[in-house]
């Protein structure tokens, strides 16, 4: 990829990722992760890693029985920023790897744009500097067992962009435990009276503007769901706590795929403000759950969803 101007560049359909064969395969639930690794150095600087993004595209191919499911309904995030560490692009996949004609051949493709995100930064960078990288895809099975690793190189080449322009900054990272967060119902009396957790400096913020964050499900995730069975959304609330004095604004909300805010505030002067994350039960809607309780002879069950956390200009 070639960088030309300050707003950065996307190369569409760019990446492939292929699942193909000719055995059986049922694996549900899969998990497919990216992170960057061989960073290799120009002139002393490299790429940051947290300005290259993934976005998944389309599927393609063949299977048994057709179609192999679409983007949206194995549940890829819309956008992945990516780091020296792994970023899950589907978490828990609402659609099984799956093929069941012993013999024919299958194949899976899974398409991807990638992104360099524009900004500032790039004056650093320039003027005709390659740099090179790798992309190391990881998948894994139901259990969360590693089946396969894929690394796939890249190059950059900034070009000569000139005096970079005076812009906003802002950067939004779920932390630690917050990103897969867990609300467990241990009793009945969970189910009847409420439950709550809350993930210390879960949520970080860092701009030099005011900004706003927002919350949603993800479109591919739009129900808590286990083995076929859903939950409503709206059975959770979500809330940020903390922040200080600079947050003008926390709201609690609850949980839809339509985006809401929950914070906004005004510039952090580029420094990092930790939020923490809270999910509690709506006990409006606690109803909806009491057909899921299980007593203690019965196996735990794991109603999942995916959310999704913006950071916007005010």
């Amino acid at each position: 990829m070639g960088i030309d101007d300050y707003n950065g560049k996307t190369v569409a359909a760019d990446i492939t990722l292929v699942v193909d064969g000719t055995n059986n395969i049922n694996i549900p639930n899969w998990r497919l992760t990216a992170k960057v690794t061989n960073q290799v150095a120009t002139d002393g600087k490299i790429f940051p890693a947290d300005k290259i993004s993934i976005q998944p595209s389309y599927t393609q191919g063949t299977a048994w029985p057709p179609p192999v499911p679409s983007v949206t309904q194995i549940g890829f995030y819309p956008n992945v920023v990516l780091n020296t560490y792994e970023q899950d692009l589907v978490t828990h996949s609402s659609a099984p790897l799956y093929h069941n004609n012993e013999g024919q051949y299958y194949r899976w493709e899974f398409k991807f744009d990638w992104t360099v995100l524009g900004g500032a930064y790039l004056n650093e960078l320039q003027a005709y500097k390659k740099y090179y990288f790798t992309v190391e895809f990881r998948f894994y099975n139901g259990n969360n067992q590693l089946m396969a690793t894929v690394p796939l190189s890249h190059e950059l080449q900034v070009n000569n962009l000139g005096s970079p322009p005076v812009q906003n900054k802002f950067s939004l990272m779920v932390n630690g435990g917050a990103r897969n967060g867990v609300l467990t119902l241990q009793s009945r009396s969970d189910y009847e009276n409420g439950t709550s957790v809350t993930y210390n400096n879960g949520l970080t913020v860092n701009t030099n503007a005011a900004y706003q964050v927002m919350v949603n499900a993800s479109s591919g995730t739009p129900h808590f769901s286990y083995n076929g069975n859903n939950i409503d959304l709206d059975v959770l609330k979500v809330q940020l706590s903390g922040g200080g004095s600079g947050v003008t604004e926390l709201n609690p909300v609850i949980l839809s795929t339509s985006a809401q805010r929950i914070a906004k505030g005004n510039s952090t002067g580029n420094s990092n403000l930790n939020f923490n994350v809270g999910y509690s039960i709506n006990m409006a809607q606690k109803d909806k759950l009491l057909y899921a309780y299980k007593d203690n002879q019965q196996a735990e069950t794991n109603y999942t969803t995916t959310l999704q956390y913006t950071i916007l200009a005010q």
